[in-house]
């Protein structure tokens, strides 16, 4: 991205390119950009050309907001694709996840990469992004056998939702098998989309919320029967019911709870905030495409810091750290 060295942007593209994805000579590649991330995408068509392939790039419109849908031109080539690279800004990736688009990219097989470079000195390595990985897919399999989630924080966070008979997602920075998808470089969360309408109780944000950023104060949202019944704070509050104002009748919703797993780093106001671990942030609106039964016209999340979760009553994160084993996968 704009501002980056040009020999740093070269080694992460390359880091996402054979790393995490995998490419393979002859593979057909598809490269998802805007003109605003044009160096990124410059980078990867380089990283990916460097591997033995010819990549293609195809360039979308303008994000705009509650329109999480790329064009269907666009999804035809990337269903053809052996392997889609996107580089869009935060947002627009965080929507384009929660599409029907995004999985019948999958479904035809090929695999995604979602790519994220922030601003500023970010250097990860091969060993530190296996390790994650292999720790997120472990807690995948925790929340998926349980039955129930509880979030709390010492902000005054106290949210009971229930996930029985629903599958985790681990979203890493690796992905190598056909019809997988992945965040990269230094990207993991476990996520998981709760029974609609079970969610209850008081959620306290702190960190970061899709389309405000940062958040000057913490702003509580007052949730009974999986949806929000009242956001209270300051001029942040305010900002967020304009938000879901501009949302569908469905964007109010609990729709998904993610679980950060990324030990380094720290809060920036971006969309990446939810990877770290000691956070974990509530998804509002549509998660049809994580396994819910909710469509909505946007997906909206909100961090909460310093939590503590507990499933059926056992905690996997408490002061900042996975309090079980998940590294025996």
């Amino acid at each position: 991205m704009a501002g980056r060295d040009p020999a740093s942007l070269k080694r992460l593209a390359t880091l996402c390119v054979r790393t995490c994805l995998g490419v393979r000579s002859g593979e057909r590649v598809v490269v998802v950009a805007d003109r605003e991330n044009q160096d990124r995408a410059e980078a990867l068509v380089a990283a990916a050309t460097q591997e033995g392939t010819e990549p293609v790039v195809v360039w979308l419109p303008r994000f705009r907001p509650y329109a999480k849908d790329p064009p269907a031109a666009a999804v035809a080539a990337m269903k053809a694709a052996d392997v889609v690279l996107v580089a869009l800004s935060q947002l627009a990736i965080n929507q384009f996840v929660h599409t029907s688009a995004r999985r019948e990219v999958l479904q035809a097989g090929a695999r995604i990469g979602n790519v994220f470079l922030p601003e500023g000195d970010w250097e990860v390595t091969e060993a530190e992004i296996l390790r994650t990985r292999d720790e997120t897919r472990r807690l995948a399999e925790i929340l998926t056998a349980a039955t129930t989630g509880r979030v709390t924080s010492p902000a005054g966070t106290a949210v009971t939702l229930d996930l029985a008979g629903r599958t985790a997602i681990a979203v890493s920075s690796v992905q190598k098998a056909p019809g997988g998808w992945a965040s990269m470089p230094d990207f993991a969360e476990a996520a998981i989309a709760p029974v609609e309408g079970t969610a209850a109780g008081v959620a306290v944000i702190e960190g970061s919320v899709n389309w405000l950023g940062r958040l000057a104060g913490p702003v509580r949202l007052r949730i009974e029967g999986g949806r929000i019944m009242a956001i209270e704070g300051g001029e942040d509050a305010r900002r967020l019911e304009a938000v879901f104002a501009g949302g569908d009748a469905a964007a109010r919703s609990v729709a998904e709870l993610g679980i950060g797993t990324v030990p380094r780093g720290e809060i920036r106001g971006e969309n990446l905030d939810k990877r770290l671990l000691g956070t974990a942030h509530l998804g509002f609106g549509d998660n049809h495409s994580i396994g819910g039964e909710q469509r909505s016209t946007m997906h909206l999340d909100a961090l909460m810091c310093g939590v503590t979760v507990a499933l059926d009553g056992r905690p996997v994160v408490q002061g900042g750290r996975l309090v079980l084993d998940l590294t025996g996968c």
